[in-house]
């Protein structure tokens, strides 16, 4: 299960915020879900890159987990 959801998919959050609030939430072991989806995209393609800079960054490393059953 997904430890932060990034509230991407909500088009009434902004970008800005959907980035802050994954930033706030996600620490160490976390599991943070954002959607591919046409309704996400914006928010996704900005966040997304800088989730994935910063915690880089500071040594974290990343897994894109699919076709999970």
């Amino acid at each position: 299960m997904w430890t932060v959801l990034s509230y991407d998919f909500d088009k009434e959050t902004l970008p800005e915020v959907c980035l802050s609030y994954v930033l706030k939430h996600a620490k160490d072991g976390s599991i943070i879900v954002f959607h591919d989806s046409e309704k996400a995209k914006k928010n996704m393609l900005f966040a997304l890159p800088q989730v994935l800079e910063k915690f880089t960054r500071q040594g974290f490393t990343f897994e894109r987990l699919d076709g999970i059953n």
